[in-house]
């Protein structure tokens, strides 16, 4: 038998739907090439029907034509098959046999299934009833033992409307007949509660305007002090209250190139990029709007602090000297040998991966740059790497190099790297692309800020504050927020009550030990942990009780209803594939 003829509708379900195409009434009806299923079939049935009566044909003859018009190979392979026998069938004959031959298993109680479990929900009564009504006439059609009569599909509906509407055809006590006419009665009745929700959404919409109206924002009522009258006005009288103006881009630039707080409007502040040290933020104040100026540049180059040039004394004569040969008071700086006067970049090796690295990370010299209000990735180094680039917003577009001229940059991208073949990773970050960058990696401020690095040019250390890795040395250290308790030494005495307990006495810390924030900080932290792990301990066994019935204790004995024909693939993404913005 050949691959047309082996047609089996429980496992041929890849192939897309036939349709039934109708030019004119008086024309035979067309089915396409495709499977079958019980709306397909349905359409089919009512075409034929439409044909025998507007064609004119007899009876006998309508099969001859509507086989004819099966475009469908496995449907055309079965009638020419059996075509002695299907030509002197009745249209209803015909059909049964093309139902039997076409539709899937156990398709009646499918749709049976569908219909007891469907529900109201949030859908009109009336587009509900005619889906179910739709349903059950193809039950009908085919003389099927699974319809559902008027009085059964009747009290699905009642069971299986929304609440509300079940309580309101029990007070209305609609009368016995006809399933036409109680669905009538029901489908008024349901537009009367749509009409009444609506109404009571509108009064609840407008409420909200009217409050959300008097109601000032949570930003006013915490800024703007209370109002207080002043003397000289009539009670009842307040001078206008004078609100404070918001940071434009520019000032909020200048703010962050001049390590100043947003809060404060203060350059070279003691908490540069930490709004929550803030006095401000602290007390819960705000500047006061009528002192504040628009903030400039000369502004922020007047709070810059000035470097101080240390002078000595010349006491011998083979210092070499600074000034006028002519005058009496011979001053020189202090003699200074060359490493005082220039320093190389702090860098650090690391590595990364990319789209085009594959599966080996390259190596890059970066500079940690504390000096830098930027993190910039060279654009070679980024093509090499084949990321992935985004535009950058032009707010952002506002570097300069030391002879003012424009570093500019239209892109930016999104990477990770690591330390020490993973000893250290940084986590995804973002960096700009320049062009005319003379080194692959500038690790400016907020790289430092967000990872938490520490730089001692002195020591030539960049060490992570919560972690205490040196990225630079690759090593560990002792570091403020992460201290690692000392060892103590502890003196035992006896004593000689009933229970013979040891009595331990303690020795006061050195100098080189951890202080007690250090020690606090410790505890916080083992709080911190023990509080997450039992909060996580909590959801996985709430989880586990919600969807108990996702995950039985074993699987079912039986295997004899599990269907056969369903199949799944898994297809993963391309890791090296670069996706075009």
């Amino acid at each position: 038998m050949s691959a047309t003829l082996a047609y089996n509708p429980d496992t041929d379900d890849k192939r897309p739907l036939a349709e039934v195409r109708i030019t004119k009434l008086k024309e035979c009806p067309m089915l396409t090439e495709g499977r079958m299923d019980d709306y397909v079939f349905q359409q089919w049935t009512i075409a034929c029907h439409r044909y025998q009566k507007h064609s004119g044909k007899k009876g006998s003859e309508i099969v001859l034509f509507v086989a004819d018009g099966m475009l469908e190979p496995c449907f055309v392979a079965w009638y020419h098959a059996n075509q002695s026998r299907i030509d002197s069938m009745t249209l209803d004959q015909y059909l049964q046999e093309l139902q039997k031959f076409a539709l899937p298993r156990r398709w009646q109680s499918r749709v049976q299934d569908t219909i007891l479990e469907s529900y109201q929900e949030n859908t009109s009564f009336a587009d509900w009833v005619v889906v179910l009504q739709n349903l059950n006439a193809r039950l009908e059609n085919t003389n099927s033992e699974h319809a559902l009569s008027e009085t059964s599909l009747k009290a699905h509906l009642e069971s299986h409307m929304r609440p509300d509407l079940r309580r309101k055809v029990d007070y209305t006590k609609i009368p016995d007949g006809e399933l036409a006419d109680w669905i009538t009665e029901v489908m008024e009745l349901d537009e009367e509660l749509a009409e009444e929700r609506a109404r009571t959404q509108a009064l609840i919409d407008a409420n909200n305007a009217e409050r959300a109206g008097k109601r000032k924002p949570l930003a006013e009522r915490i800024s703007e002090p209370p109002s207080r009258t002043p003397s000289g006005l009539a009670p009842g009288m307040v001078t206008p209250r004078i609100k404070l103006a918001k940071l434009t881009d520019d000032e909020k630039r200048l703010l962050t190139e001049h390590k100043g707080c947003t809060r404060c409007h203060t350059f070279y502040c003691n908490h540069p990029g930490n709004p929550e040290a803030c006095p401000m933020k602290i007390s819960n104040s705000w500047p006061n709007p009528k002192t504040t100026k628009t903030l400039t540049l000369a502004m922020a180059l007047a709070a810059k602090p000035k470097a101080v040039a240390g002078l000595a004394y010349a006491e011998t004569a083979s210092n070499e000297e600074i000034g006028d040969e002519d005058t009496d008071d011979s001053y020189t700086y202090a003699n200074t040998s060359s490493s005082m006067l220039s320093a190389p970049h702090m860098t650090v090796t690391m590595e990364v991966m990319g789209p085009a690295t594959h599966s080996s990370p390259l190596s890059v010299c970066a500079i940690l740059d504390n000096g830098c209000p930027s993190t910039v990735i060279s654009d070679e180094f980024a093509t090499k790497l084949g990321l992935q680039r985004f535009r950058l917003p032009k707010s952002e577009d506002n570097l300069i190099s030391l002879t003012e001229d424009p570093l500019t940059c239209n892109e930016y991208i999104r990477l990770e790297v690591t330390v020490g073949k993973g000893a250290w990773k940084s986590g995804v970050f973002q960096a700009k692309v320049n062009v005319r960058l003379p080194v692959p990696l500038v690790l400016g401020i907020p790289f430092l800020s967000a990872k938490k690095l520490v730089l001692d040019i002195g020591d030539n250390t960049a060490v992570d504050k919560r972690t205490g890795f040196d990225i630079v040395n690759l090593k560990h250290t002792l570091t403020p927020t992460s201290p690692t308790p000392p060892t103590q030494t502890h003196m035992c005495t006896k004593t000689s009550d009933s229970a013979r307990r040891r009595k331990c006495i303690t020795p006061p810390h050195r100098e080189e030990d951890a202080s007690p924030s250090q020690i606090m900080a410790l505890i916080r932290e083992r709080i911190e942990t023990l509080s997450l792990e039992e909060e996580l301990k909590r959801k996985d066994e709430e989880r586990k009780l919600k969807y108990a019935d996702r995950f039985p204790s074993e699987l079912p004995k039986t295997l004899d209803d599990v269907p056969e024909h369903i199949y799944h693939r898994i297809r993963l993404k391309d890791p090296s594939l670069i996706v075009n913005c």
